[in-house]
């Protein structure tokens, strides 16, 4: 409604879409500009303000004479206010000067819910050039004031026309774009000079009270090119922001170091939450110690019962002298014995007690148990069943063996529900996992696996502590000593195979089918006989009985232990030339046994031949001594025995051949083993120079010589106690040297604590030893740091078995500034030797693929599947490279440099409050050499406590890269992959942010925000959330449901028990029992029950349902753009 002259508004209010406050302002002041010379002047008082409200008045505003606009505070609500004093309170003390605690409260507020506006704004063009307008006409127009009023509150809303023909509307409305278009409003316009005027007088007073008020810099913000560190600091806030406000403090009873403190509280959150957790600290960090002080309180705070099981090395070395030392009481058993007693657990006779009475099991090297098939996963799985779950720690350095397979193996033992991760967005562990397999089998890194490993692990390394616990402190045998780590020095050692035995490892090579052709391999290998070249080329018929079977399969177990054979094979022809003829030799007997057993009508199938499958050895010769057992035999009848006895024939004097060729060489006269003794030559050298005084002449001498097997290490033993005695330059070693390899744990004992008596005994032992050979038995767990030297006789095969040597010297402890770790290569040869592994493995692979399953051969990882990630570091440690040992090895299983990272940033006041300051959509940028260029965003869902990061790399013309057959842009969403990407480094690193790359962020940013609202509706479905429950175990519920009604209350629990995603080993024993012939169904169903107690069958509860949202509710809270240089 307006006056006579048609431009006075007198009522102004916000009705739909029919009318709204800014209408009637502008109304005003559009009559006023065009109706006087000079535009008039402006005052604006309001409590809160917004670009939106600006946005409806910019063009009036920015043609205005002048405009002053005071902001003020507004009272505290009624309901807040306290309307009658407690008289028990202490009355509150006259102040003296300044505004009341209430009114403080009150700005304070005022300028988060001004931030608010801002934040809330949206990251879009067009917000972002209504903010530029204000800007721009705050900073530009000399006529534009702004003040804040703090002496008191500021209730009245008024706009108010100066100059010219003076008028005012006032009322309600707030300069916001809710207070002049939404919100029911009520104003009333006054054009009476003298009340007017008095309106007037009234705003002078306030604005003379108030302050000066930067509001264009609140705004400025957004866009100003922040520090790429403190953008990035902004990104780990809001996801490890809140573990800052806990109270990390350990009271350790067991004198940890601060980082191993603090990895027993991070494991008290993960057991709390998850009931297992994975320790995964890098070698010589003291794991031990991190699972004593979860031992110490388990036993002595909450009186309970803990198992610890270890390989029987640490048994005898490690635990049970720590438990001694500790005053700790816990049960130590090794997989062997674990394996034995598990049936009579809580027997007289047994070592294990009634298994429901552990509350914790520790699992010492559990990498052992990467293999879930094995009878040492299946007794730890029985030792952790029971109605009442038990905390499972798991400690192991090198998790991450042969796949990713692993990893889920070990989350599997206390996570047997698939669904059980469902709650931080992962509705299947399973296809969690195969979806980051799928992504690179070959590839070990667990980056994509981030968001898992983060809840259950706990992961430091070498240099993190490095970097992070600068002045930390040890005490060892009674000294403090700070935390500090040698360096590790790669040496390789070449020496020629063909030397000693010209052509014999290119008859080899011939013998191991590295000239068969591939289509004729990949034919035959996966029935696991070779006939092309019988004579030439091995065929392992003997290993392959069921090849020859008439109108029979291949058994695949044994088609793929043919397949092991070869490999091993080779890798024992490199290792010594007696390892390879011992296996040899075993082979040869077992082949006469074999055709003799023919001659008499039979055929040898054996047990052992499956036995294989699940055992959990490496030692391809304990297998050969038992494949002979007559345990099973088969009538020749059923077989084509002139096939079957001429390839084995063929094979027996084909490996005969190979006895005769190898066993003709003598160590004195064996070139790897003068280039050993060429090594030990020079380190003796090296101390007997370097050494200062006779105890660290020793310590610098001291050398552990690792060999995969055991026959290499007897062969060693007696070649270098020759030249020991007959070399000059070896002298400091006579009498010093002693050999590990076998099972007789005292002389392991004894090794050990003569060996390293300071850093493995107390250092009050005699030093008896400096020069062992031993195969890794000694690789996991003791603490030999008191040497310098390893010497890895073989080729790194396995790349991790080195990581866990060199993890026996590189400790915490150690009295060196370097270490050295020298490996063997073939250098002439190596090529050829590793292509022929290579060609073995992937031909494996294939052979498994070609059956339709990962595993063909029960309990054994067919293939190492990261058979070119392998190669690599092999070829990194050729190059004298010490990557391998420095760390980076699976540094992403869980977020500890983050976490530090960040509480170390904000010891900092100035960079904690620069951090916590920005304003939301704060962008920044940096260069990377070599990098794509790309965004990472970090983003928040209304008030979800979970934050959300997304990755988009561009193309070349900062076009978005594109993905699937439909040119959808490519978005990436593990949370590591993001973190890497978005990390700076330093906080030193120079903010780069081109125009061009700021405008592409808006494009980058609206595919990023599309894409995290696709996979948040996904989860406000229940038929995406319902988890996909196997087949088999909807078949046990239905059972249960139509024939369990003699459980009674028991028969609807057991039926929800069973219908839920359990892991494979589950699935697979309630399949063995619903097929099970001659049992009822009250059987099965009986058996069920006692599955679903053993296993602690719990179904999760179903994860809730998330609430529908608009695009608009996802906020962009930060993002760094990476440019190349």
């Amino acid at each position: 409604m307006t006056g006579d002259g048609g431009y006075q508004p007198e009522f102004a209010t916000n009705r739909s879409s029919t009318e709204r406050v800014a209408d009637a302002i502008n109304t005003l002041l559009e009559g006023l500009r065009t109706r006087l010379i000079n535009p008039p002047r402006l005052a604006i008082a309001t409590a809160y303000f917004n670009p939106g409200g600006f946005n409806l008045l910019a063009e009036e505003l920015e043609k205005a004479g002048g405009v002053r606009l005071l902001l003020g505070a507004e009272p505290l609500k009624a309901e807040d206010q306290p309307r009658v004093r407690a008289l028990g309170e202490t009355a509150p003390r006259r102040r003296r000067r300044g505004p009341s605690p209430d009114v403080t409260r009150a700005l304070q507020g005022h300028r988060r819910s001004m931030e608010e506006d801002r934040d809330l704004l949206g990251f879009t063009r067009e917000a972002d050039a209504q903010a530029r307008r204000l800007v721009a006409w705050l900073r530009n127009n000399p006529a534009v004031q702004v003040k804040r009023f703090e002496a008191g509150f500021l209730h009245g809303k008024a706009f108010i026309v100066e100059t010219g023909v003076p008028g005012v509307i006032a009322g309600s409305s707030n300069f916001t774009y809710a207070g002049l278009a939404k919100n029911r409003e009520l104003n009333l316009g006054q054009y009476q000079p003298s009340t007017v005027q008095q309106v007037i007088d009234w705003f002078d007073e306030q604005w003379d009270a108030a302050v000066p008020y930067d509001l264009a810099a609140l705004y400025e913000a957004r866009w100003l090119p922040h520090q790429p560190w403190d953008v990035f600091l902004r990104m780990l806030f809001e996801l490890y922001g809140a573990d800052l406000d806990e109270d990390t403090a350990v009271n350790s009873r067991l004198g940890l170091t601060a980082f191993q403190a603090d990895g027993v509280w991070r494991a008290h959150r993960i057991l709390a939450r998850r009931k297992g957790v994975l320790i995964a600290d890098e070698v010589g960090l003291g794991k031990t110690f991190v699972a004593g002080e979860l031992i110490h309180e388990a036993v002595f705070d909450r009186r309970q019962k803990v198992l610890i099981i270890a390989p029987a090395t640490l048994r005898d070395a490690t635990w049970r002298p720590f438990l001694r030392e500790k005053n700790l009481r816990a049960e130590v058993l090794s997989y062997e014995e674990l394996v034995a007693d598990i049936e009579d657990a809580g027997s007289r006779t047994a070592r294990l007690q009634d298994l429901d009475e552990y509350a914790m099991v520790v699992v010492d090297e559990a990498h052992a148990l990467r293999n879930s098939k094995t009878k040492r996963a299946d007794a730890l799985r029985q030792v952790l069943s029971g109605p009442v779950p038990k905390d499972l720690v798991l400690l192991t350095a090198t998790p991450v063996n042969n796949s990713l397979e692993d990893l889920y193996n070990l989350i599997a033992y206390f996570t047997p529900n698939d669904a059980a991760f469902s709650d931080v967005g992962i509705p299947s562990l399973r296809a969690y996992f195969q979806r980051a397999i799928a992504m690179n089998p070959d590839d070990l890194s667990p980056e994509h696996l981030f968001d898992v490993l983060d809840e259950i692990a706990v992961r430091r390394t070498r240099r993190f502590v490095k970097n992070h616990y600068v002045h930390d402190t040890v005490v060892i045998n009674g000294v403090t000593q700070q935390i500090q780590f040698p360096t590790c020095r790669v040496v390789r050692v070449d020496y020629d195979l063909d030397k000693a035995l010209p052509g014999v490892f290119d008859d080899l090579a011939v013998a191991l089918g590295a000239e068969v052709a591939e289509e004729t391999l990949a034919d035959t290998l996966a029935a696991g006989v070779i006939l092309d070249e019988p004579g030439e080329v091995l065929t392992m018929a003997r290993y392959v009985p069921s090849r020859f079977r008439r109108g029979g399969q291949t058994e695949q177990y044994e088609a793929q232990n043919a397949g092991l054979l070869r490999s091993n094979l080779l890798k024992r022809f490199e290792s010594s030339s007696h390892a390879f003829e011992q296996t040899v030799t075993k082979m040869i007997l077992s082949h006469d046994r074999f055709l003799d057993a023919l001659n008499n009508g039979l055929v040898l199938t054996g047990d052992a031949l499956r036995e294989w499958a699940v055992s959990s050895t490496d030692d391809v010769e304990e297998w050969l001594e038992s494949v002979d057992d007559t345990d099973g035999i088969a009538s020749a009848a059923d077989y084509d025995v002139n096939a079957l006895t001429a390839a084995v024939q063929a094979d027996r004097d084909l490996l005969e051949a190979f006895r005769i060729r190898v066993g003709a060489l003598h160590p004195s006269t064996d070139p790897k083993v003068e280039a050993l003794v060429e090594e030990l030559a020079a380190i003796a050298r090296e101390a007997a120079d370097e050494g200062i005084g006779e105890q660290d002449t020793r310590n610098k001498r001291k050398v552990l010589i690792f060999t995969y097997f055991a026959d290499t290490a007897s062969y060693l033993d007696g070649a270098l106690h020759n030249a020991i005695t007959t070399d000059p330059r070896l002298a400091a070693y006579r009498n010093r040297m002693a050999t590990v390899s076998g099972p007789d744990k005292a002389n392991r004992s004894e090794a050990i604590i003569g060996f390293a008596p300071q850093t493995a005994g107390t250092g009050a032992e005699d030093d008896t030893y400096d020069l062992i050979v031993t195969t890794d038995v000694l690789a996991e767990g003791v603490n030999l740091q008191q040497a310098r030297h390893i010497v890895n006789y073989d080729l790194p095969w396995n790349p991790m078995r080195l990581v866990q040597r060199h993890g026996r010297i590189d400790r915490i402890g150690s009295p060196h500034s370097a270490v050295y770790m020298r490996t063997f290569f073939p250098d002439k040869d190596l090529d050829k030797i590793l292509r022929l592994e290579e060609r073995l493995q992937r031909k494996l692979k294939q052979a498994a693929a070609s059956v339709g399953v990962g595993e063909v051969l029960p309990g054994i990882d067919p293939v190492e599947r990261n058979i070119s990630e392998t190669r690599d570091r092999i070829e990194q440690i050729r190059r004298e490279e010490a990557a391998l040992f420095n760390d980076e090895g699976n540094a992403a299983l869980s977020g500890e440099e983050y976490r530090r990272r960040l509480a170390n940033a904000f010891r900092t006041s100035a960079t904690k409050g620069r951090v916590l300051g920005l304003p939301w959509g704060a962008g920044t940028g940096f260069q990377r050499p070599g990098a794509d260029p790309g965004f990472v965003f970090c983003a928040r869902i209304g008030d979800h406590p979970k934050p959300w990061y997304r990755y988009v790399p561009l193309n070349a013309d900062l076009t978005l890269q594109a993905s699937g057959p439909n040119g959808e842009p490519l978005i990436v969403d593990d949370t590591l992959a993001c973190l890497a990407h978005a990390d700076p480094q330093t906080d030193t690193t120079p903010a780069v942010l081109p125009e061009e790359m700021y405008s592409a962020a808006f494009d980058a940013w609206a595919a990023a925000q599309q894409h995290i609202h696709g996979k948040w509706m996904l989860q406000t479905d229940p038929a995406n959330l319902a988890p996909q429950v196997p087949k088999v175990m909807r078949d046990a519920s239905a059972l249960v449901r139509q024939h369990g009604v003699f459980l009674g209350d028991d028969q609807d629990k057991l039926a929800a028990r069973l219908n839920a995603p359990y892991t494979l080993r589950v699935q697979q024993e309630v399949r063995h029992i619903l097929i099970a012939a001659n049992s009822t169904d009250t059987d099965k169903i009986q058996a069920l029950v006692a599955l679903a107690n053993q296993h602690g069958l719990t179904p999760p509860p179903p994860p809730p349902l998330r609430p529908v949202i608009d695009r608009e509710d996802i906020h962009l809270l930060c993002w760094t753009v990476i440019t190349p240089t």
